[in-house]
């Protein structure tokens, strides 16, 4: 293996390991959901769930995309892996 290719292994390593932190942070889907928040002075606050609920389809939607897209993530990081 050469340095460049121990380099990239690291950085796939550190990326997977990512994944897998965010992917149990929010591993249960019916206690997870995408929100819009505000900034406001040096925090961010949550939109109104009152509001919110207009989109529930839309952001339910959007989560399952980002899931899915987080799952392809890691099946190419772990096939890049194997050819290194």
């Amino acid at each position: 293996m050469t340095q460049e290719q121990y380099r990239r292994a690291v950085q796939i390593n550190d990326r997977l390991e990512e994944l897998a932190r965010v992917k149990k942070e929010i591993d249960e889907t019916s206690k997870h959901r995408l929100w819009y928040a505000w900034k406001c002075e040096r925090d961010w606050r949550l939109t109104s769930e009152c509001v919110m609920k207009y989109i529930d389809e839309l952001l339910d939607k959007h989560d399952t995309a980002i899931r899915q897209e987080i799952d392809e993530e890691i099946e190419r990081l772990k096939a890049e892996i194997e050819t290194l």
